[in-house]
């Protein structure tokens, strides 16, 4: 890796410098690759500062956890609820996902990730970041040296078949980048003397938050590649559709600055979605998938003390692809789960008769603190029967698991929607207070 060095101005220079050197700007020489890669950062406002922030990121972590608990399962194709998979690689063994197992490895990772460093940050159930800055670890390994500490550790207290990449940078989602350059048991940094050449070899929707959509705004735009990202004017990206506040971070962001409150934004929306075993198009199959699934949303809105106005339905198809979506803003918050059932059926009512649904989903936005509504003063105080009877609902589960209680309507039917942990989800529900930065 190059030498870290101190930012200028590029200029000022007293010394001639001999052959195959340039002068620095204190009057020494370095290296002329060494300086040339300095002189660029300087040239593009990059972050020349040392890297002290790790990312690190479990690869293929639920697979990878379960081949770990049951050596059986090593050296076999595996996918976790990807039931579609079996249509595409009919070899493959699908398992159920195993939740409580996940979130007992994550809090294993992020036990190992405490000692090197107290500012630790839990970006999802299989990733998080740490600032090494001041550490003793970091004067006594260097970052590299930190990395491959925790490598060892994760191998000797979780086991050999879980492997982590490390991403080492100067800003948590430079970091991110990093880390995602070698996803199988990978090390690998990103800083000012590499960070050109990094970029000029990846896609837009490499780029950690540039998903599909924003990258055809951003072509339309002009912008082609993250290098023309990076170089981009804020009227460039004007006309790609971001607002100047957002363009700002987005060029810090490229240059390896972190940027405060854009890694953390404040969650947006709860949702529960499933893959059905098998797809069907049933609607008293889906009335009762979309019941269970109202009620794991309105569970956690509870939970976070909100509420919510904006209730959407989603569909994808099985096994011919297609998906159906739908939306409605309500006049008035809402968090219970009957409440949010008896709004998505009203959507789910307008998908296609007759296809088979592979993949439901209902979730839950426009949201409110619960307690922020203004007050009746002519109304009762106390809260809403349904409210009251869903609290009730709620300490019982809590205190006898899931299927403790049930509606009258699911009675005998199949159990409950299994517990799932989204991409990006820290596996915890609701670990944040209300307001708080969520990722």
């Amino acid at each position: 890796m190059g030498e870290v060095l101190p930012g200028g101005q590029g200029r000022g220079f007293t010394r001639t410098p001999s052959a195959g050197h340039l002068p620095d700007q204190r009057g020494g020489l370095l290296p002329t690759s060494t300086t040339c890669e300095h002189l660029i950062a300087v040239d593009l406002g990059l972050n020349t500062a040392a890297p002290t922030t790790l990312v690190v990121d479990l690869n293929c972590a639920f697979a990878s956890i379960e081949q770990q608990h049951d050596p059986a399962l090593r050296g076999r194709p595996l996918a976790i609820a990807a039931y579609a998979t079996r249509a595409i690689y009919p070899r493959v063994l699908v398992m159920e996902p195993n939740p409580p197992r996940y979130r007992a490895v994550s809090d294993q990772l992020m036990a190992i990730l405490e000692r090197p460093s107290p500012d630790l940050l839990r970006m999802s159930i299989d990733e998080a970041s740490l600032d090494l800055a001041g550490t003793p670890d970091l004067r006594r390994l260097g970052p590299e040296g930190v990395g491959m500490a925790i490598k060892k550790a994760l191998r000797a207290e979780v086991g050999e078949c879980v492997t982590a990449s490390v991403g080492i940078s100067t800003s948590i989602w430079m970091a991110k980048q990093a880390s995602n350059l070698d996803k199988r048991d990978g090390l690998q940094r990103i800083d000012h003397t590499n960070l050109v050449a990094v970029l000029d070899r990846l896609e837009l929707t490499d780029l950690s938050g540039i998903a599909e959509a924003t990258a055809r705004r951003l072509r339309r735009a002009g912008i082609n590649t993250p290098l023309e990202f990076l170089r981009a004017t804020p009227g460039r990206l004007r006309l790609a559709g971001m607002s100047g506040e957002v363009g700002s971070w987005w060029l810090q962001r490229l240059r390896g600055f972190e940027v405060a409150g854009f890694e953390g934004v404040a969650r947006k929306s709860y949702s529960h979605s499933h893959v059905l075993a098998r797809a069907t198009s049933t609607q008293a199959e889906l009335e009762e998938l979309l019941m269970r699934l109202s009620e794991m949303v309105g569970r956690r809105l509870r939970a976070a003390g909100r509420q919510g106005r904006v209730v959407s339905v989603g569909v994808v198809y099985r096994p011919q692809a297609g998906h159906f979506s739908k939306q409605a803003t309500l006049p008035q918050a809402i968090a219970t789960g009957e409440e949010i059932y008896r709004a998505a059926l009203k959507l789910l009512a307008a998908r296609e008769p007759g296809r088979d649904v592979g993949t439901l989903g209902v979730g839950l936005s426009g949201l409110t603190v619960s307690a922020t509504g203004q007050l009746d003063f002519f109304a009762d105080p106390a809260p809403p029967r349904d409210q009251r009877l869903e609290k009730a609902m709620d300490a019982i589960r809590d205190r006898f698991g899931e299927d403790a209680v049930q509606r009258a309507r699911l009675l005998g039917r199949a159990p409950v929607v299994r517990d799932r942990i989204a991409f990006g989800n820290t596996g915890h529900p609701d670990d944040a207070p209300p307001g708080a930065g969520e990722r």
